[in-house]
């Protein structure tokens, strides 16, 4: 009887301090069936005893950690180990977790074994070890962020620094924020330089393409900032204070913030001075090709009619002045026709060498025969007379019956051209020498290209200015070269080399 109220007594003490501990607890069966729980166990779920006591474990466990629970099951009451640990995810009442850890013991009571289980709460420890976690990898994240932000800035940077188009960047007033190397090369200014600048400052002007000034308005990163719209391909020209006026072509694009507000602007630009030189070349050229072919067939056609009329009762004074006009007429027009058609070979690669071995004072007694017919000049040979080589003769006939032809239009008033003939290793050198005004420094690199014509006077002369151009190329396809040398007052000196063999 002593033992039995020992128990009784030992019972009602067990169920008081599960009641009042503070600790969550509760008691499971084998099948994890919760068959009582104290007050705390009901505060840290929300659930009250009646709705918990009878219901599984599992009800309340996060899926992921439902095992750990078959684990405990299986170490208690199948391997009957005393205790087991773990720690689990449950869902409260509100929908809310909570994380536990869980020590379970076994005791028998009625030939029957039970779990009693003690749940600490760490969520608190729980969420701030996560924080910690998320923190350590939200700063790991960010160094690899600005670890992958300074890569791209460099290689943003090494792009940018070696675009062959100037980029920059510029604010709502227009001001220039960002230049790369390229636009200062383009705009003749260093970084200092271009982080000052405003717009026609003391720097430069920005002109139209007909070269009156252009408006704030119709710049084209200011027409872009007005419009919030892309601009691309607006050429302007550019005149800064001291040098050569240049043109760009201009692309322009807004950057929006990120309520869609425009708060800057980036432009690409690329220096097309040589593209707009050439436009106003070739303008030039169909204008001066129009009034030279004009002027020998209007000369032609009048001789023509003239010779027309007679022809019934022809004037033996007058025709062979007439004949002699057509005759002119004609060849002025075969060799401007010849200029045409050999240019055009030229860009089209199709300027064909049919090579000979010959002499090449022969070559300047035969092309020079019409300038001594006429009696104003005398061509003075000099050097080795008897040197050969192996060339196409009448590409080389042209080219020195262009530089005598010149020496005769550009320095009229010298009476006596100058053709040197010398030998220079394996090479043949001959310049044709007059002792006319000169041509100005500045002019020297041009007179090869296409339709440039060079008169220190100023006069209008006639030609298309591709004589030079095709003499260049000729020699050029001979695998020789090309130049002149000239001082004011003194004359010019224009040659060429060949290989001899």
């Amino acid at each position: 009887m002593s033992y039995k109220r020992k128990y009784i007594e030992s019972n009602n003490k067990f169920d008081i301090i599960f009641k009042l501990t503070s600790a969550a607890s509760k008691i499971l069966n084998a099948d994890l069936t919760i068959i009582k729980v104290n007050e705390a166990l009901i505060n840290l779920l929300g659930f009250p005893a009646a709705e918990i006591e009878g219901t599984k474990i599992l009800d309340y466990v996060c899926p992921e950690y439902k095992q750990g629970w078959h684990d405990l099951q299986e170490a208690l009451w199948e391997k009957k180990l005393p205790y087991f640990k773990l720690e689990a995810c449950l869902v409260k009442k509100d929908q809310s977790l909570v994380w536990v850890k869980v020590t379970t013991v076994l005791f028998h009571e009625n030939d029957i074994t039970y779990g009693f289980t003690v749940l600490d709460d760490f969520t608190t420890r729980k969420t701030l070890e996560d924080s910690e976690i998320a923190l350590k990898l939200s700063l790991e994240n960010a160094k690899k962020i600005k670890k992958e932000l300074r890569h791209n800035e460099r290689h943003l940077k090494q792009i940018l620094e070696t675009m062959a188009e100037g980029v920059c960047i510029v604010d709502k007033t227009g001001r220039l924020n960002y230049t790369n190397p390229m636009a200062q090369k383009i705009l003749g200014q260093d970084e200092t330089g271009m982080s000052a600048r405003i717009y026609n400052d003391d720097k430069w002007l920005n002109l139209r393409l007909d070269g009156s000034p252009l408006p704030y308005e119709e710049h084209p990163m200011i027409l872009m900032m007005a419009s919030g719209k892309p601009v691309y391909d607006a050429e302007i020209a550019i005149q800064p204070l001291n040098g050569e006026r240049f043109y760009i072509s201009f692309n322009a694009a807004p950057i929006f913030d990120d309520n869609g507000i425009i708060n800057e602007g980036v432009g690409t630009f690329m220096d097309v001075t040589n593209r707009r030189k050439l436009i106003q070349h070739k303008d030039e050229f169909i204008s001066v090709a129009s009034h030279e072919l004009k002027t020998p067939v209007t000369s032609l056609k009048l001789a023509l009619q003239l010779l027309s009329r007679m022809k019934d009762n022809p004037l033996p004074v007058k025709m062979p002045q007439l004949i002699d006009q057509a005759t002119k007429s004609l060849d002025k027009l075969s060799v401007l026709i010849a200029d045409l058609l050999n240019v055009s070979k030229v860009n089209d690669d199709q300027l064909q060498l049919n090579k000979t071995l010959f002499t090449l004072s022969k070559v300047v007694d035969d092309c020079c025969y019409h300038i001594r017919a006429n009696g104003d000049y005398t061509i003075h040979k000099v050097g080795d007379l008897g040197l050969q080589v192996f060339a196409d003769i009448d590409r080389i006939d042209q080219v020195i019956t262009n530089f005598v032809n010149n020496a005769v239009k550009y320095a009229p008033a010298s009476k006596q051209i100058s053709v040197h003939i010398t030998k220079q290793g394996n090479r043949a050198k001959v310049s044709v020498s007059d002792k006319g005004p000169g041509i100005p420094i500045e002019k020297l690199p041009h007179l090869f290209d296409r339709y440039y014509q060079a008169d220190s006077s100023g006069n209008q002369l006639s030609g298309l200015g591709l004589g030079l151009y095709i003499a260049a190329e000729i020699i050029k396809k001979h695998g020789g070269e090309i130049g002149v040398e000239s001082e004011l007052g003194k004359g010019s000196d224009f040659w060429f080399t060949l290989p001899i063999w």
